[in-house]
């Protein structure tokens, strides 16, 4: 059946620019409303739906746009939704950004919005089942010397997330995270906690993007570090994997598997994943 939540509840942070404070607001929502994002700070108050034709990745996170109206940072957020199997929330804004929460994590998300009560609602849930096999490659060079990156997805009867961290330098030794959600998995304690990362060699560039944001970002160098567990920068893949397959709008029925990929792949996926999407809902 479909999930809501019982009471308004919201969370704040700093925008992921690190200039202001932001803050979301989670609102119950009626069977098949969906997941559906309010701009409270401008006149009229728009909405933007999630859905796959309005996603984007400019920088390092995954965003909404519809007519020049933005929702920046969306991944962590439908990450926890997902993760919780909400299927309909209206969430509003006071800008155009979700705040960062608990070191680029969803946790504070997922505490939110447990804190709210979740609800069943007496409408089946409308999933998205994978029919055939979507597979997208990508290039991209190290030291002048050519690697790929992959994400495919596969037909399978639940939501099953893989991925394979391997950094052309080893600067992470190689990793892998795997989880199935059919209802044994304890998102909140294995999943929804895991960290946000950059390389050390990243760290100038980043900084410009988030300002005072990375002082929560872990930053991975040749140093001892203080990890979760052995595998949390793949967790965290796992995590945005997550976040930005559900900027499709509903529940997803299939086994993804990424190797190396980030948002950009994540995000071109959807899109060639929106015409099976139109043709089940001509069904």
């Amino acid at each position: 059946m479909q999930k809501t939540i019982k009471q308004t509840a919201c969370c704040t942070g700093i925008c992921i620019t690190g200039q202001t404070d932001c803050t979301v607001t989670f609102h119950p929502a009626p069977p098949d409303t969906g997941i559906v994002f309010i701009r409270e700070d401008l006149p009229e108050q728009p909405e933007i739906p999630c859905r796959p034709e309005y996603a984007r990745v400019d920088a390092r996170w995954t965003s909404l746009v519809n007519n020049d109206i933005r929702i920046d940072h969306t991944e962590h957020l439908l990450a926890a939704i997902a993760g919780l199997g909400l299927d309909n929330l209206k969430v509003s804004l006071n800008s155009a950004f979700i705040p960062v929460v608990s070191s680029f994590s969803s946790r504070d998300f997922v505490q939110t919005l447990l804190k709210a009560e979740l609800v069943f609602q007496d409408t089946p849930k409308r999933c998205f089942s994978i029919h055939e096999p979507v597979c997208i490659a990508n290039p991209f060079f190290h030291q002048e010397k050519r690697y790929d990156r992959f994400l495919l997805a596969l037909p399978a009867p639940e939501l099953t997330l893989t991925y394979l961290l391997d950094y052309p330098d080893k600067e992470i030794p190689t990793q892998l995270a795997h989880f199935t959600f059919d209802g044994s998995l304890d998102f909140a304690s294995e999943l929804a906690t895991a960290r946000s990362y950059i390389m050390e060699s990243e760290y100038e560039a980043v900084v410009k993007l988030i300002g005072k944001n990375i002082e929560d970002c872990l930053v991975i160098s040749k140093g001892p570090l203080n990890l979760q567990w052995d595998n949390e920068p793949a967790r965290h893949k796992v995590l945005d994997l997550l976040g930005d397959i559900h900027t499709i709008g509903r529940p997803i029925k299939g086994h993804f598997i990424g190797i190396r990929t980030g948002h950009k792949d994540n995000n071109q996926l959807c899109q060639k994943l929106k015409m099976q999407i139109k043709e089940e809902l001509l069904k």
